[in-house]
């Protein structure tokens, strides 16, 4: 799995409907990963994800890219 897939994932356990609305825009390329760090409410929750990203369970994150990720 890539970064942002990973990243969208992690940001997507957050118990907050924004940060999960966000997570699922970074996934499908609505918003860059640089455009989310812009967003000062963010910044804690993408240090603690950054934190995570290489530790984090690839079979859930794939779970979570095949039930989220828009294909054209």
């Amino acid at each position: 799995m890539d970064k942002i897939c990973c990243l969208s994932y992690l940001l997507y356990q957050i118990d907050n409907d924004e940060v999960k609305d966000i997570a699922i825009q970074l996934l499908n390329g609505d918003l860059s990963f640089r455009d989310i760090k812009k967003f000062k409410n963010l910044k804690t929750h993408i240090t603690a994800a950054e934190v995570k990203v290489k530790k984090v369970d690839t079979h859930k994150v794939a779970q979570f890219v095949e039930k989220f990720m828009i294909m054209a």
